[in-house]
């Protein structure tokens, strides 16, 4: 659905998820709403309880696109898969939504200085740490050691692309498919003809998105392929 967005910002140089940009707004701003709340309360500094107003209620205006960027980038890399870090930050991003929205009005209703305020800025603290685990589930829960410098192109790549679904080259999605011994994998031709067009093995069409020249160019692909196989494939051992 957004794929035009990424392309566009591929034709600028930008590979990269959006959301990852976006996320650190209105998580700063909550820790920044909760710490200032909690020395309005214990210094007895009520400029302070207006100040941590003021980070949340910028905190609630920024969530709005860092969520529809989460959305569009799962939708993009992820190609909508239920993974189980994505299954809670669904769950836990419109919590924090509802939480911030309460803080805002009640911190400007009944006052900034208010503890049933503190106590919102507190649970929105709790998840927005929530969120920030699962989100590094989904880019360091797995994270293996480096590669060699000659395969650090494609590891990028696989880290952009595949990872999220194909840790240590298995397969979250569907367990008995696993990467790492994937027939697709004996030759770089067939590996590139099924990047280009995904199909199941009854010749369906799964959930893996067809990683497009504009998306994974001909070089990219051979980056790809050399990092699968010698770090996933057929490792090095030392």
């Amino acid at each position: 659905m957004f794929n035009f967005v990424y392309e566009f910002l591929a034709r600028l140089g930008y590979t990269h998820p959006i959301h990852p940009t976006e996320v650190h707004m209105p998580i700063g701003l909550v820790v920044a709403a909760f710490i200032f709340a909690w020395i309005a309360l214990l210094m007895r500094r009520p400029n302070l309880a207006r100040t941590a107003r003021t980070c949340v209620t910028l905190a609630f205006i920024w969530v709005f696109p860092t969520i529809l960027f989460g959305i569009m980038d799962w939708q993009h890399y992820y190609a909508d898969a239920m993974l189980f870090p994505i299954k809670m930050k669904l769950v836990f991003a419109p919590t924090l939504l509802v939480l911030l929205a309460a803080a805002v009005i009640l911190g400007y209703k009944i006052g900034a200085e208010s503890k049933a305020v503190l106590a919102i800025y507190c649970l929105s603290f709790g998840t927005v740490v929530i969120l920030g685990y699962f989100g590094g589930q989904l880019v360091y829960g797995l994270k293996g050691p480096a590669p060699p410098a000659d395969l650090q192109a494609g590891a990028k790549i696989f880290s952009t692309n595949c990872k999220g679904c194909h840790p240590n080259g298995g397969n979250i999605i569907k367990p008995n498919l696993p990467l790492r011994s994937a027939p697709q994998l004996a030759d770089f031709k067939g590996f590139e003809g099924f990047i280009r067009t995904p199909k199941m093995p009854d010749g369906s069409t799964g959930v893996m998105p067809a990683f497009v020249p504009a998306r994974i160019s001909d070089q990219q692909a051979k980056e790809l392929y050399e990092y699968i196989q010698k770090v996933i494939v057929h490792p090095v051992r030392k």
